[in-house]
């Protein structure tokens, strides 16, 4: 099934969000999601599309790799059962 080029757009947005999080979340995973993506918008697009799918979507991951990082300096706090008043160790 090829997408129509409305489709093709709108997956594209949702591939930048999903980089934008893998970005701040998972940078180690980013590029391996990309392809994967990338490679599963070719294969649902027109042949004539490829080229342009590849060069705006390398575009948008050079973009994202460039945004600055939040760094989380505090731990995440999970209180599962906080009336036993147990820590992490």
């Amino acid at each position: 099934m090829l997408f129509a080029v409305e489709e093709l757009e709108s997956e594209i947005c949702k591939l930048r969000g999903l980089l934008q999080m893998l970005h701040e979340d998972q940078p180690d995973v980013l590029e391996d999601v990309f392809e994967f993506h990338v490679g599963s918008l070719i294969s649902h697009a027109a042949a004539e599309h490829h080229a342009r799918i590849r060069a705006c979507a390398q575009e948008m991951l050079a973009a994202i790799q460039t945004l600055p990082r939040r760094r989380y300096d505090v731990g995440a706090d999970f209180q599962l059962m906080p009336e036993l008043s147990i820590s992490p160790a």
